[in-house]
C-alpha cells in the first residue's frame, strides 16, 4: 500500500498493517486468541513463529484494505456483539494510524474457549 502526501509518500507493508490488526484484536475485550484458517496453516505459523496469525490483509482494485481475522471468543459473550466491536477497533486503529481506506473487515469466529479464573488462557 502507497500513500501519496504533500510531504512525499508513505510505503506500509502487509505485515506493518496485520501487526496493527493482531494488537487491536487482542485488546477487544471477547477475543481470548487468534488462530488461522486451517490446521495446516496453524502448524505453519505455529513452527515459523508468525507474530500476525490469524490475520490477512489484501488490497482490492480500488487500493481498499480488504482485512480477515481468525479469532477464538470467549465462551458466553454475545458473539455477534464481540465481532462488531471488533470490526470497530479495527477500523479505528488502522484508520488512525495510517489513514489507508478500509473496504471490508470480515471476521472468522473459529472457536470459543472456556477460561477458568486464575488459569491462563
Amino acid at each position: 500500500m502507497q500513500q501519496d502526501t504533500s510531504f512525499g509518500s508513505v510505503e506500509y507493508s502487509r505485515t506493518a498493517i496485520a501487526a496493527l490488526v493482531y494488537q487491536a484484536a487482542l485488546q477487544t475485550y471477547g477475543v481470548v486468541g487468534m488462530t488461522t484458517s486451517t490446521r495446516a496453516r496453524g502448524v505453519a505459523a505455529t513452527i515459523t513463529k508468525d507474530p500476525h496469525r490469524g490475520v490477512k490483509v489484501q488490497v482490492n482494485a480500488d487500493q481498499a484494505l480488504i482485512i480477515d481475522l481468525y479469532i477464538i471468543i470467549e465462551y458466553g459473550t454475545n458473539i455477534a456483539s464481540v465481532a462488531n466491536s471488533l470490526i470497530n477497533a479495527v477500523r479505528y486503529t488502522v484508520h488512525t494510524a495510517t489513514g489507508l481506506k478500509i473496504g471490508q473487515v470480515n471476521i472468522h469466529v473459529q472457536g470459543l474457549r472456556i477460561s477458568t479464573p486464575g488459569q491462563p488462557f
